[in-house]
């Protein structure tokens, strides 16, 4: 049920011990902290134990309470140094995907077993390095719910409000020894979309108001992002119909592939009449030239026992999501153990790892079809840096799209990055214990203006061998990465 991508929107040490200043624990073993910024704002959190979670280091669980909106998130101090690693937020996108799947199948410290009754440790959880925060959202996704009578939030600009009021919090007054700390943003597939909003939203808000607490952002990380869907259309052919994705032969014949060349240039010029003039009846028009005469000829066969659009050499074993550990997540989360522990209150009925709400919210707007290179270009302006990381077996948010995206970002270092040649990169690879090249990479540090303190990093970077849940197929390899990429370590 992970509708990611085009699909979804067819479809509709000091710190370790240090406790965080709270109130009170009231008798449901909640602490509860009221916003001293926003009247509105509060969180209700308690501490966790690896009972549920193997994670090695301090867990904690909770809501923010955003008036009628509440906000489920799972927190971990890092493994390594609390005090001085950075944040890291994940979101997965959808919209309308549970940020639980990138904590229990991807990069959290610990993942779920093969019978979907517990967990097991992850030696390369991103929490070695980071402290991370899992945040379900938009609300009513996951564990996270509204009141009834209340509209859901239907675009990625009104979730970035709750999130920067949720970060605000959180490092100031949650856990006060995080708002010096660097904070990243990081997530997958839509998620594309929701980091620049977000991230535009923080340094907008950061300037505006310099006497609240300052979200200290220092870089975006998006995985298979959904940046463009022109783009991401575009690179259907290249990754369907040649070896360039790592295939030993292209995955659909030559008809198949003429018919896609054949339809491209209309679908590309009716998804540019959209990202020129967004109105929601000019997005869902293009979307429909661009799925029936070329997203659907790979993904009408898409589903269980079918292909898989998040890996095009791995078989689909449930529907939409493909994978058996998402199922296996929602299997977990609805044990006794896990909801004693967790205490949702009486409004959430079910886990659930997708919440079609969300995905007809969002549908009825122009959220999707639009791209966010605008924001990117924002955010690198003002020092933010920024990575787009790809697993080149995936076909919903793919290589070729992406990259085709990057070009053609407008910004001060688009000249440079576009010059230069995808070089390979090596990772000590952990099933060997070598070095070996692992996937290619380019990159380019731009200072923006004369009055910059820093240059602004833009790479952009592939790992053979994986697909869309790239820390899921190569976890050593995306720890390498991420943990190069926060600490400014080159690709090579």
């Amino acid at each position: 049920m992970l509708l990611l991508c085009w699909i979804a929107l067819f479809g509709l040490s000091y710190a370790a011990t240090q406790a965080p200043l709270l109130s009170v624990v009231p008798e449901d073993g909640f602490r509860v902290v009221q916003s001293k910024h926003s009247p509105n704002h509060s969180i209700r959190i308690r501490q966790q134990n690896d009972s549920i979670c193997a994670a090695g280091s301090p867990q904690y669980t909770g809501w923010l309470d955003v008036g009628p909106k509440h906000l489920f998130f799972w927190y971990f101090e890092s493994q390594n140094d609390p005090a001085s690693d950075p944040l890291t937020l994940w979101m997965t996108g959808g919209p309308g995907d549970s940020s639980m799947i990138g904590l229990f199948e991807e990069i959290g410290p610990c993942l779920i077993n093969e019978h979907g009754n517990g967990t097991y440790h992850n030696p390369w959880a991103w929490s070695r390095n980071s402290s991370l925060l899992f945040v379900d959202q938009p609300v009513d996704v996951g564990f996270s719910y509204i009141d009834e009578g209340h509209e859901l939030p239907r675009d990625s600009q009104e979730a970035a409000v709750d999130m920067h009021r949720f970060l605000q919090l959180f490092i100031s007054e949650v856990f006060p020894h995080k708002l010096s700390a660097s904070i990243h943003l990081s997530g997958e597939s839509y998620a594309g979309k929701y980091i620049p909003y977000l991230g535009a939203q923080i340094v907008q808000q950061n300037k505006l108001y310099p006497s609240e607490p300052q979200v200290r952002l220092k870089s975006c990380l998006v995985g298979n992002g959904f940046m463009s869907p022109k783009d991401s259309a575009f690179g259907y052919w290249e990754t369907l119909c040649t070896t360039n994705p790592g295939v030993s032969e292209p995955v659909f014949n030559k008809t198949r592939c003429d018919i896609m060349a054949a339809n491209m240039p209309r679908c590309m010029d009716v998804a540019e009449i959209c990202v020129k003039n967004p109105d929601p009846a000019v997005c869902h028009a293009a979307l429909s030239v661009c799925y029936e005469g070329v997203v659907g000829w790979y993904d009408d066969e898409a589903g269980k026992g079918g292909r898989n659009r998040f890996d095009i050499t791995a078989p689909c074993e449930i529907d939409e999501m493909c994978y058996i550990q998402a199922a296996r997540i929602e299997q977990y989360l609805n044990s006794p153990a896990v909801w004693d522990a967790l205490s949702p209150p009486k409004q959430i009925k079910e886990y659930k790892f997708v919440a079609d709400s969300v995905i007809h919210a969002f549908d009825k707007t122009s959220d999707g079809m639009t791209s966010q290179s605008d924001l990117v270009a924002f955010l690198l302006a003002n020092q933010v840096h920024f990575l787009a990381y790809q697993g080149n077996l995936d076909l919903a948010c793919n290589t070729a799209g992406n990259l085709r995206w990057a070009h053609a970002l407008s910004w001060k270092g688009q000249v440079e990055f576009t010059s230069k040649s995808l070089r390979p990169w090596t990772s000590v690879v952990a099933a060997t214990g070598e070095k070996e090249t692992v996937g290619s990479a380019k990159e380019v540090q731009v200072r923006m203006s004369d009055s910059a303190d820093i240059e602004s990093r833009f790479a952009f970077v592939t790992v053979d061998g994986a697909g869309h849940l790239l820390p899921q197929d190569r976890p050593d390899v995306a720890l390498d990465m991420m943990v190069r990429w926060i600490s400014g370590a080159p690709f090579g």
